[in-house]
């Protein structure tokens, strides 16, 4: 499980110092020296007890578009903060910041739904919806191309993208991240009403042997209409 910015080892939540660098704008080769200076200096002067909450850093590579590979650093929540101490005189460095802290937030949040049973449970009902899904899609790219669609195979993206997108006024997810790892639980049951009603309108318009174009459009409809009330909804309560 990764997003754009962190990722997962070891059941633990880290970002690369390629990622920071490439976000700050700098070239990682200085962000790479700060990070071992940051090292050499906690070798030098030892740690006075073991920390509860160690910082890793954790060496590892990258390949760039040239195809040369460079040394880079996995860095957990407590490197990284270790080293945003040190990034103050760049330009981008508090947006960075932000997004970097906030993409660790979201994924821990990740890491608590994959050990809570109740969570497990709703995302295992999801996948089976999901599944269902999947199988009408199927029928639909057959039914879309048989109609004379010539990109049908691109239902199966954009109907994920169109249920996601409508889903954002709901479910507090940026682009680029895992949706459904991270929602809670009553996210995942308004992610599987929504995955449903796209489903069964699907199906309702193959039907009634309605064109396809109209199908999409109308099961795009649905959904938003769905989300538009449940976001009505939970203002006014």
């Amino acid at each position: 499980m990764k997003t754009e910015i962190v990722h997962i080892n070891k059941n633990e939540a880290f970002t690369t110092s390629k990622v920071v660098s490439d976000m700050l704008e700098v070239p990682h080769k200085v962000l790479q020296n700060t990070i071992e200076r940051i090292i050499e200096n906690q070798n030098n002067n030892g740690t006075p007890k073991p920390l509860k909450f160690p910082q890793k850093y954790i060496k590892g590579s990258f390949t760039n578009k040239m195809g040369r590979t460079y040394e880079m650093y996995e860095l957990n929540e407590q490197a990284y903060m270790k080293v945003a101490m040190q990034l103050k005189g760049y330009d981008k460095a508090e947006i960075v910041q932000d997004a970097i802290i906030e993409s660790f937030s979201m994924m821990k949040q990740a890491l608590l739904n994959h050990q809570n049973a109740s969570w497990i449970n709703a995302r295992n009902q999801g996948k089976e919806i999901r599944s269902l899904e999947t199988d009408i899609i199927k029928v639909f790219v057959d039914y879309a191309t048989n109609q004379g669609s010539s990109n049908a195979k691109f239902y199966y993206s954009n109907i994920t993208k169109m249920t996601n997108k409508a889903l954002e006024l709901l479910v507090q997810v940026k682009d680029g991240n895992p949706l459904r790892d991270l929602a809670t639980i009553t996210e995942l049951g308004y992610i599987q009403m929504a995955d449903n009603i796209a489903l069964q309108s699907i199906k309702i318009g193959m039907t009634e042997n309605l064109p396809y174009k109209y199908i999409y459009k109308s099961a795009k409809e649905k959904v938003n209409e769905f989300v538009n009330f449940m976001n009505f909804k939970s203002i006014k309560n």
